[in-house]
């Protein structure tokens, strides 16, 4: 009986020394991922501190590409007015000229009928 205990202490503590042994390869499995999961999470915000910045240089981008395609249709609109006042400006001068040197030239026997 006394041989028995002594079997069963014996076969206790080699399963504490088992169990001893498995919950220290656990810790040390758990420390490691905890590791691995740190270095994740410092290169998540790493790139998400570059993805904001890029955003904030990307809205002062768009605003200055706006500003300029409406400077850019601003002026295309000045041309054309420009290009239509001078258009209108000429052909006013030409008729009016034609107007008075019709004036000044007797008429034809065809223009008279």
């Amino acid at each position: 009986m006394e041989q028995r205990k002594l079997n069963d202490q014996a076969n206790t503590l080699v399963d504490l020394a088992k169990t001893q042994n498995i919950m220290y390869d656990m810790i040390s499995d758990l420390n490691e991922r905890s590791e691995d999961f740190e270095k994740r999470i410092v290169t998540l915000e790493t790139k998400l501190e570059t993805l904001i910045g890029s955003i904030h240089a990307l809205r002062g981008l768009l605003s200055q590409t706006i500003r300029q395609q409406q400077r850019d249709f601003i002026e295309d609109q000045m041309e054309n007015y420009d290009k239509h006042f001078a258009y209108n400006a000429e052909r006013s001068w030409s008729l009016s000229r034609r107007r008075r040197s019709s004036s000044t030239v007797p008429p034809t026997s065809s223009e008279s009928s």
